[in-house]
């Protein structure tokens, strides 16, 4: 465990905290931080068989559904709204399912309302940089939304919104993880140089600033964006999961060209077949596009400084992957 991050759970205020999106990536480790450090913590789930640390109790509760949630946010001083829909790895087309609108919206909206009338005093939203990226997919457009609500409610409770690249540090889930297995087995092409830069973030950072925002006064009604400063391209990720695992990247490269045609035929057969391509436009566009965002006022205003960098967590990712 971190000992930065126990010692800034070790100073939030005193009254119990909520989490929401308890059983995602994110959410895990942060119950993790905070039950180390001895806090009292609530998480919300819909599933009452989700197992999480010792010490962290289960509220019972569906954010889509306004009338599961009454009691759910009683005696709570702090909430970190983590939760997002999660779609099934089989979904063609995730990022513009309609339950964005259900969960993220709808749910947010309903989360709000319980929480000012439980007088919680802050909480904590996590959106993502898709928001400001140019998309327009359900899922960006449901971000966008929430990130609304939650700061037209700023004079009630101090709220702050944090925007997300993709975050490593999984083993087995996020883009990173399900890049080094499709390498590992054999069945990730040979990269081109797109010339794009992006930015990532590892889960210990999220966590990191998820603690700060509340510690520091400045963040009541911020937007702040989170990465761990560091600027990648698809390629470089690509031979820093290759060195990770011990292996040399093939002498030759996919053609761009080629990838576009091997994408446009990946989303016609999702079009006939309603199953998902291991390559389709989208995943095509994910890994081309540059996606690279400035943390510095969070840096600023926070005294965020990042723990991890890619090419340093990628030997344990690794580990866990293997094990």
């Amino acid at each position: 465990m971190n000992g930065l991050l126990l010692k800034l759970a070790r100073r939030l205020p005193p009254e119990p905290v909520l989490v929401t999106g308890a059983s995602g990536r994110i959410g895990r480790r942060l119950l993790e931080v905070l039950s180390a450090a001895g806090r009292k913590v609530y998480a919300m789930s819909r599933n009452e068989g989700a197992g999480f640390p010792s010490g962290v109790q289960l509220r019972t509760g569906d954010l889509t559904r306004a009338e599961s949630l009454p009691g759910t946010l009683e005696g709570v001083g702090l909430v970190f709204h983590l939760a997002s829909y999660a779609p099934s790895p089989e979904d063609p087309d995730p990022e513009n399912s309609p339950a964005h609108q259900a969960v993220t919206v709808s749910g947010t909206r309903n989360l709000l309302e319980k929480a000012r009338e439980a007088g919680v005093a802050s909480l904590v939203f996590t959106s993502s940089t898709r928001t400001i990226d140019g998309s327009d997919s359900s899922y960006a457009q449901a971000k966008k939304t929430a990130e609304k609500l939650v700061l037209t409610v700023s004079k009630d409770m101090k709220t702050t919104v944090l925007r997300l690249p993709p975050v490593y540090g999984f083993a087995r889930q996020g883009s990173i993880a399900q890049m080094l297995a499709a390498i590992d087995a054999g069945r990730f092409p040979p990269l081109p140089d797109f010339g794009d830069l992006r930015s990532l973030v590892h889960v210990d950072d999220v966590v990191q600033v998820l603690l700060l925002t509340v510690l520091s006064p400045m963040a009541a009604g911020k937007v702040y964006t989170v990465t761990d400063m560091q600027t990648y391209s698809s390629r470089q990720i690509y031979e820093l999961i290759y060195a990770a695992l011990g292996k040399t990247p093939p002498q030759w490269r996919v053609p761009a060209w080629l990838l576009r045609a091997g994408a446009g035929a990946g989303s016609l057969l999702e079009s006939i077949t309603g199953r998902s391509m291991p390559l389709n436009r989208g995943k095509l566009n994910s890994l081309s596009r540059s996606a690279f965002f400035d943390a510095g006022e969070i840096g600023e205003e926070l005294a965020y400084s990042p723990l991890h960098t890619l090419e340093e967590a990628l030997p344990e990712i690794v580990r866990q992957f293997r094990a």
